[in-house]
């Protein structure tokens, strides 16, 4: 079981001691059942009422150790799923940082979503059913050996019956492990669906053919997600039914069968009918555990695959130690740089380059294109993200490559025209430095810092954005590439931007990269390209007089 390697990955759970614990356990309580039966024996053949006191205290011990055994394994398990599932957690974690970048893209984010969050909830959740199915295991083990004490013949019609009982259970849910992974499956297309709907919120209230569209889709997801979980549902009930048939053909067994191949059983009938009553609550706690382990088994099969497919998806180049790059660069060169995505089958891909582009420190850089002329492509491959299929990346004549990429990102800081503003800044800090940018950037006044935490999100675009640049500059680094920055930014800031921001970072000797259409302050630039169907080339710089 996945569920069970996943908690034996974490070491230092006390196995023997958690073995040992719910042998107590079982052995408790086929204790305080004979010690029922014994008392009860007593009281017949004496024909008085009367208390054994003797009886009334090892009748009392054999409850606090089985108690107490029941709650250390009940803790003991759920503690150690726990901590396993938080192992995996953040090896998931690890591994998703590590990641290739455009293996990451191609995939996108709802696998991640739904095996990080949803699968560990889930087995979070069924965590303590495991370790009553444990102790019920054991304790039916226990009380078979009883039986065994108590009569030989019975022990053995009553294991018969117990396995083919079992036989015929686990074979009725064969198919429910299938339908947990099926409905799983379900959960995170309309996972996908809500995505879209909260994260295209505009898109959808502007065009209601989309509206309906969407409506229908998710009507249609809903539907199918209804239907496998009400079968799978109707699967785990018929299976519970089937068990609690099971534990009735147990009890005809031992009153209508044992009899006729165990001459004297009658005097031990009462016995072994009060022993077999007080294991169908083991059975029927197991009976009622195993669907719910089978959840936590299919999320426990989604981490271990997605851990599996992250592990394919390692960068090597993450794993390396690295060597250092220049940070008093003198200039960063592209050098007959290519990049082709993949092309569907019978469409041709797009491709970018050969590129040749040399960026020198301190100067103001402006790229230029229409859609799908390759700006995008062209700034993941100046941030690293991308490597060149052809060409290279060089820093001062040093080739980036698989033992400098990762020096060559702590170079660059960016804001990307999909960028995320992190609700805190994460990192080492200048306090000082990040409230005078609140106040270059003219956000003191509708937000500021708690700790390293911005107080408020629900900004405007262009305030947001001024947030995300903020950050990317209190990272100091000496190459800094803006995706359409200036786009969402009021007439005021957009000239504060290119007249006094954009200047100021230049005598700080900060080279900046910016993809801009804003044709009125072209004349920034101490260089300006333009990019069409993946060709890059250089256009003069017209200056103006009235800046």
């Amino acid at each position: 079981m996945n569920l069970v390697s996943l908690l034996a990955r974490y070491e230092s759970m006390p196995r023997k001691r958690v073995v040992a614990a719910a042998v107590v356990s079982g052995v408790g309580g086929a204790v305080i059942l004979a010690l029922v039966n014994m008392a009860a024996a007593e009281i017949a053949k004496s024909g008085r009422s009367q208390v054994d006191w003797e009886l009334a205290a090892a009748f009392a011990a054999a409850i606090v150790a089985y108690a107490a055994a029941e709650l250390f394994v009940i803790a003991r398990v759920c503690g150690a799923l726990e901590a396993a599932i938080h192992q995996v957690r953040v090896r998931l974690l690890e591994r998703l940082l590590r990641a290739d970048f455009e293996k990451v893209e191609r995939i996108g984010q709802v696998v991640f979503y739904e095996s990080i969050t949803q699968a560990t909830q889930t087995i979070s959740q069924h965590s303590q059913f495991l370790a009553l199915a444990l102790r019920s295991l054991v304790l039916v083990i226990a009380i078979l050996a009883y039986i065994a004490y108590v009569s030989t013949t019975a022990f053995l019609l009553v294991l018969l019956a117990t396995l083919a009982g079992g036989l015929v259970y686990s074979r009725a849910g064969r198919h429910l492990g299938t339908g947990y992974a099926a409905m799983m499956d379900q959960e995170k297309r309309l996972f996908e669906s809500v995505s879209d709907l909260l994260d295209g919120f505009k898109e959808i209230r502007l065009s209601s053919a989309r509206s309906r569209d969407l409506a229908a889709v998710f009507g249609d997801i809903s539907r199918s997600a209804t239907a496998i979980r009400t079968d799978v549902q109707m699967r785990a009930i018929q299976q519970f039914v089937l068990g609690q048939v099971a534990v009735f053909f147990l009890l005809a067994v031992v009153v209508f069968v044992a009899p006729l191949y165990a001459p004297g059983f009658r005097d031990n009938v009462v016995q072994v009918t009060t022993s077999v009553l007080f294991m169908t609550g083991a059975i029927g706690a197991l009976i009622q555990t195993v669907p719910l382990l089978g959840a936590a088994e299919a999320a426990a099969v989604r981490m271990t695959q997605l851990d599996g497919l992250l592990a394919e998806m390692e960068d090597p180049e993450a794993q390396e130690d690295g060597e250092p790059l220049p940070a008093g660069f003198t200039e960063v060169a592209l050098r007959g740089v290519a990049y082709a995505y993949p092309a569907a089958a019978g469409e041709e891909g797009f491709a970018l380059g050969p590129v040749d582009l040399v960026l020198r420190r301190g100067e103001i850089v402006l790229i230029t294109g229409g859609n799908g002329s390759g700006k995008s492509t062209l700034i993941k491959l100046l941030t690293g993200l991308y490597r060149p299929q052809e060409g290279a990346i060089r820093v001062d004549g040093v080739a980036v490559g698989p033992r400098t990429r990762r020096a060559y990102r702590d170079l660059v800081s960016a804001v990307f025209a999909d960028y995320h503003l992190f609700p805190r800044l994460y990192g080492e800090i200048d306090a000082a430095e990040a409230q005078s940018l609140l106040g270059w950037f003219e956000m003191d006044r509708v937000t500021r810092l708690i700790g390293d935490r911005f107080e408020r999100l629900d900004l405007s675009a262009g305030q947001r954005k001024r947030l995300a640049l903020m950050a990317a500059l209190l990272e100091a680094r000496p190459l800094l590439v803006l995706d359409e920055w200036a786009a969402d930014q009021d007439p005021h800031f957009r000239r504060k931007f290119y007249r006094e921001i954009l200047p100021t970072l230049k005598a700080r000797g900060i080279t900046v990269v910016a993809v801009t259409h804003d044709d009125a302050y072209f004349d920034v630039a101490d260089r300006r390209f333009h990019l069409e169907e993946g060709r890059l080339s250089e256009l003069t710089v017209e200056r103006r007089e009235d800046r």
